[in-house]
């Protein structure tokens, strides 16, 4: 098969280069091992929550701080991306997502801050419209425990979030009345959610709460019916509801991945997942790849530009080794940060593996050591990159979004 583009990962920045080659009516596939880090995300989208990294307060105006970044560390991903096309990407991003069935709302130039399980404020610059809510404005806030989700604790939440906020915080914790021999995890509750009469248990437990009340509950309000769950369940209580995202499996994440690959699939994008690429053919410029099947034939997809996202080290997009880090595809050159074996794990300015990846230049094109290009039909993107720390900085899913969204118009040229 011979596509306009070809994508090696299925995460958000292997979306996002989907998105902007469709926008530019061109035809691509998606190849992937597996579905991605979205699944476990928060399902928000983070432009840049620290800077610097050793900086304890979180950044409000966003894009200052972008501004600030760019000027300081010309070899972030970022920086070769550009504040006009990390403006585009946001911005197309936006109005996509009602499309999706996913409206996102906010702004690239401010972050807000969202509860976390812990009942920590962490900031964040565009998220779904249902978690559009500002902690301030409301007189009384409740955190809201399900008996059966064990790994969130209501109580430990509420004097947290009494810290930050400055004011009391109450909790509760509702029984569901769910009767099961193992754990349940928040994927398994929101799918009880779907049904109405676990929703009507629910909702009769907080039928006490004042009207005009923030009900803070771990995102578990459905998998596919969200929109109906939280809307029968303000207007039943007549009060607000904000969902915070759980640990792994995030529903949040979950609802993201899904709305992106199914609007994807609509738009005709052909997407393979379950078999990584493990052969290429080409020298200066890449002619084909291939995955292996079941059965060891090799399925072979040409192309006109190719596209790397298959994510760091978590993604198995980049392989640790004793002493090196090896690009896991075209075996791309990877530049590491600082001594790879330091024992100051938790280092303040950042873990020397996260910084790991491959430089490209402002086309996104990977680059030797020389800096001279590998393949110019080649463009990476997302965590594959080199140059930051997505965890201290906050930013894993706005350089996936933006680098995508890139490489995307770049193959497109």
């Amino acid at each position: 098969m011979f596509y306009d583009t070809v994508i090696i990962g299925a995460g958000l920045a292997g979306c996002s280069a989907a998105l902007s080659v469709i926008k530019s009516g061109k035809k691509p596939v998606i190849l992937s091992r597996g579905l991605g880090n979205l699944y476990s995300s928060s399902g928000h989208i983070d432009l840049l929550g620290y800077y610097p990294v050793t900086e304890k307060k979180p950044v409000m105006s966003s894009i200052l701080s972008l501004e600030k970044l760019i000027t300081e560390k010309p070899y972030h991903p970022y920086s070769i991306t550009g504040i006009d096309m990390i403006k585009e990407a946001f911005s197309y991003f936006l109005s996509v997502s009602s499309d999706m069935g996913l409206p996102y709302c906010g702004s690239i130039e401010k972050n807000i801050l969202m509860p976390t399980t812990v009942g920590s404020l962490v900031p964040t610059t565009i998220f779904p419209e249902t978690a559009d809510r500002d902690l301030n404005s409301f007189q009384k806030i409740v955190v809201t425990g399900i008996k059966e989700l064990i790994d969130f604790f209501p109580s430990y939440c509420a004097s947290n979030l009494e810290v930050y906020l400055g004011g009391k915080v109450d909790f509760l914790r509702v029984d569901l009345g769910l009767k099961m021999d193992r754990e349940l995890n928040s994927y398994d509750i929101a799918l009880f959610m779907e049904q109405e009469n676990i929703r009507d248990i629910f909702i009769k437990q907080l039928k006490f709460l004042s009207p005009g009340t923030l009900i803070l509950v771990p995102a578990v309000m459905g998998v596919t019916k969200w929109k109906e769950i939280i809307t029968s369940i303000e207007e039943e209580l007549q009060s607000k509801i904000l969902e915070i995202p759980t640990l792994p499996p995030s529903v949040m994440g979950y609802r993201l991945g899904e709305a992106l690959l199914s609007y994807l699939k609509n738009k005709g994008v052909e997407i393979i997942i379950g078999n990584g690429v493990d052969y290429f053919k080409g020298d200066k410029y890449i002619e084909e790849v291939g995955i292996t099947g079941a059965s060891g034939r090799i399925k072979k997809f040409r192309g006109k530009n190719f596209i790397l996202a298959t994510g760091g080290i978590l993604g198995e997009g980049l392989s640790v080794y004793p002493r090196e880090i090896k690009e896991a595809v075209f075996n791309l050159p990877v530049v590491s940060h600082g001594n790879l074996s330091t024992e100051d794990f938790f280092n303040p300015e950042g873990q020397p593996l996260s910084y790991a990846g491959v430089t490209a230049n402002s086309n996104l094109q990977p680059l030797d050591i020389s800096g001279k290009v590998i393949f110019e039909n080649l463009f990476v993107a997302g965590a594959t990159l080199y140059g930051y720390d997505p965890f201290l900085e906050k930013s894993g899913n706005g350089v996936a979004l933006s680098t995508g969204y890139k490489a995307g118009l770049m193959a497109c040229r």
